[in-house]
């Protein structure tokens, strides 16, 4: 198994298609292609379905992959072992997670790990939950902070925080005239605002439109939105309302000075915050302490 052909095979699988793989792995795409018809040469078997789209692995690829992930890692933990066994603070740490929860939580960690770490080099991949998943099957991060709705058998899972859904409203809604922020409501007192979602695709997207369907309401939407913060900034600035987790918000002073927050009653997200790794993998000293800088951070 050439295993610079293996992170070729890897990329396909993340990205879906040749094209895409060889622009975030630097390469040519005629390289690429050729890189991966040699190891399929060398198996004596197609890796891919070449007439899917998005490429999917044949039966043996999906071997393949496997295996070479486990190959990975036996390496990785290799280095990892020798490296706490020879005393060294050095190395490299790739750590996942979603751009609005690395706003609030990596500046109240980073510079403690800094000043515990000055040689350990920190890479962060802000991304999705779904492909920060794949992207710790691939090893191309080490530890990821994300939402799942499902547990894969490879991964390890620690729960980090519960996430209590929250409304934030314009001051200048009906809403926030007849409830001082802070307040207990039901999601049925924001009938007849105007709201700004997160899109269908999103989790909490649709998490809260199942809501919407269990408590009867039909809502105005005024926009639909991918992000966190953007949902946030239109709803205060167009007299609407948004709802989101509550760090999102606690972290964000300005942001409570323009609206209201308000907990909701009953409602209950099973979205709640993992912190992921491979099992099996070998956690340095940096990395145990980086996973417990991580916890305290979410306490303050």
């Amino acid at each position: 198994m050439n295993m610079k052909n293996l992170q070729y095979v890897l990329a396909v699988c993340q990205e879906g298609n040749i094209t895409a793989a060889a622009h975030t792995q630097h390469v040519s795409q005629p390289a690429l292609s050729q890189a991966i018809k040699q190891e399929e040469q060398n198996l004596g078997t197609p890796i891919f379905h070449r007439g899917s789209t998005p490429l999917q692995l044949t039966p043996a690829g999906k071997r393949y992959v496997e295996t070479g992930r486990q190959i990975m890692m036996l390496e990785q933990n290799l280095k990892n072992e020798l490296s706490d066994l020879n005393g060294e603070s050095t190395g490299i740490l790739r750590f996942g997670i979603s751009a609005q929860e690395g706003m609030y939580l990596l500046p109240r960690v980073l510079p403690r790990f800094f000043q515990m770490y000055p040689q350990v080099k920190l890479c962060v991949e802000e991304r999705g939950s779904a492909l920060l998943e794949e992207m710790l099957l691939d090893g191309t991060v080490d530890i990821v902070l994300a939402r799942y709705e499902r547990k894969r058998e490879p991964l390890e899972y620690r729960l980090f925080a519960k996430n209590k859904l929250v409304l934030l409203c314009a001051q200048d809604t009906a809403l926030a005239r007849k409830y001082p922020s802070g307040s207990s409501i039901s999601l049925r007192d924001a009938q007849g605002e105007a709201f700004v979602l997160l899109e269908k695709e999103h989790h909490i997207g649709q998490f809260v439109r199942e809501q919407f369907v269990q408590y009867g309401m039909k809502v105005k939407v005024l926009a639909e939105v991918n992000s966190f913060d953007t949902a946030k900034r239109i709803a205060l600035s167009s007299g609407a309302v948004t709802l989101s987790p509550y760090p999102l918000f606690s972290t964000d002073p300005d942001l409570e000075r323009q609206g209201n927050v308000y907990f909701l009653k009953n409602m209950k997200s099973s979205h709640h915050s993992y912190l992921c790794w491979r099992k099996n993998m070998y956690q340095t000293r940096y990395m145990r302490d980086w996973i417990a800088l991580l916890e305290e951070g979410a306490q303050q």
